[in-house]
């Protein structure tokens, strides 16, 4: 074989090569593309599907595997808080008759330890069941899952009834879980209702704030909710079992908390 032929011969294996390459780079974009079109479809503020929340497991488990327990530790209600107040999700579709809307923040008491005492398969796998047991719970009273991180979520309801009956309707399951493998498993719950505002407003993320706020204070196995939420609820709503009056960092002024009595 000439020189000349040897030169041919590279040059094109190396065009074959670079072509495949570009095929596959094509390929993806339009895969990537249809995906965006799909997803611009879709309604933004939804409860997972089964399919989502297998998702949202794998990436705490890569999460996991990738930065190990130290690594993963997190607070997961100020995280949303933080996400919420940047994004600004437009929830105006989801305000009730005044125009207001329901947050519900809700966490896993002492989820480092636990996280530490079952190992990262354990504690991926109890995610699961947690998930499963709020998501049940939040569809059953039309909450929209805003976003989840974690053991976290942050939930907005059209009606304040609908976020306390969600967060009874959670506790009295876990209660119930708490024989089995949700033994060790306390979720601490709270929120506040104020008005729904669009993506270019700032009294979104300020309501945001206060319902972590309030998560915050409540204990394992609490639901605490706001005067406002508290106002807006039937006479014969759940008991409320004793007031709290705290300072919400980043709130000005004391606020005033409930207890709900959910048995």
């Amino acid at each position: 074989m000439s020189a000349l032929e040897i030169v041919l011969a590279a040059a094109l294996a190396a065009l074959t090569g670079l072509f495949a390459v570009q095929s596959a780079a094509l390929s993806r974009a339009r895969r990537r593309v249809r995906w965006l079109e799909d997803a611009s479809s879709r309604p933004r503020l939804t409860v997972p599907t089964p399919s989502e929340a297998v998702r949202t497991v794998v990436g705490t488990a890569i999460k996991l595997r990738e930065h190990g327990v130290a690594g993963t530790i997190r607070s997961s209600i100020d995280d949303l808080a933080g996400w919420a107040d940047v994004e600004r999700p437009d929830l105006a579709q989801l305000a009730a008759a005044d125009g207001t809307v329901t947050i519900m923040f809700s966490d896993i008491e002492g989820s480092t330890q636990l996280n530490h005492d079952l190992g990262d398969r354990g504690w991926v796998q109890l995610l699961a069941r947690h998930d499963r047991l709020l998501t049940k719970a939040i569809r059953a009273h039309d909450g929209h899952v805003v976003k989840t991180q974690g053991d976290g979520f942050m939930v907005a309801f059209a009606e304040a009834s609908q976020a306390v009956g969600a967060a009874c309707a959670i506790q009295r399951a876990l209660a119930r879980a708490r024989g089995g493998r949700l033994a060790d498993v306390r979720v601490r719950i709270g929120a506040h209702r104020g008005s729904a505002v669009h993506r270019d407003g700032d009294l979104f993320g300020r309501n945001v704030a206060l319902a972590a706020r309030v998560a915050a204070q409540a204990h394992g196995a609490e639901v605490l909710v706001s005067d406002a939420v508290i106002d807006a609820l039937a006479p014969d709503g759940p008991t409320v079992l004793e007031a709290r009056e705290a300072t919400l960092k980043g709130i000005p002024g004391v606020q005033r908390l409930h207890l709900l009595d959910w048995r």
